[in-house]
């Protein structure tokens, strides 16, 4: 179980900076060059540099991943989520999982550092909110995309299968009703797999 977790640290911590990097390249591409013959060179570029940043750093990473400071890992959940949120085109249920993987590598990172239990309950309440925090965000981002996106009424009703229009006022309700339900279970989840894994810990 050790291993697996230090397996997922690993990819998480070792893909940001691939990711990033290669995000930032096609960036410059499509900002100062928009060659169609060169997009796969910037990006082949920054994933590589990415790498090599890897490779200096990645083993002293992966080692001290429950000592980094928290910023450090808030950025890269934040990060993450933009990520996740650019590559499913705003559409952000996929989002909803981050909780989950912020709540796997908090809960190690207690039950490593031998964290009292007395404070547990703060911890998990402060990465809820935290993870909650950041999905509201990801879901007034997507909602805005879509109240102001003349087509997207259509795609939810095409989505949905739905027999009738989707006017504009049912758009602001899948909207709101959508992200209230999203943040929820991004909390829920966040929070059931702390204490999954503090409990499993402790027997």
């Amino acid at each position: 179980m050790k291993n697996l977790e230090k397996i997922i640290s690993g990819l998480i911590i070792g893909s940001i900076f691939p990711l990033s990097l290669g995000l930032i390249t096609l960036s410059i591409w499509f900002m100062f060059d928009k060659s169609e013959s060169r997009p796969l060179i910037y990006l082949i570029f920054g994933v590589l540099i990415g790498g090599l940043i890897d490779l200096k750093f990645i083993k002293s990473w992966i080692n001290n991943r429950f000592n980094l400071p928290t910023w450090i890992i808030a950025l890269i959940y934040i990060v993450y989520n933009i990520f996740v949120f650019g590559f499913f085109m705003g559409f952000p249920v996929f989002n909803v999982l981050l909780g989950l993987l912020a709540g796997y590598y908090y809960a190690n990172r207690i039950c490593s550092n031998k964290i009292e239990p007395a404070k547990h309950l703060k911890l998990i309440n402060k990465l809820s909110f935290f993870t909650g925090i950041i999905m509201t965000l990801v879901c007034i981002s997507s909602g805005f995309l879509a109240i102001y996106h003349n087509g997207a009424a259509g795609m939810i009703q095409d989505l949905l299968g739905l027999p009738f229009e989707v006017t504009r006022s049912m758009l602001w309700m899948i909207v709101v009703i959508g992200g209230l339900v999203l943040v929820l279970i991004t909390v829920l989840l966040t929070r059931f797999t702390m204490f999954k894994i503090i409990r499993n810990y402790r027997n």
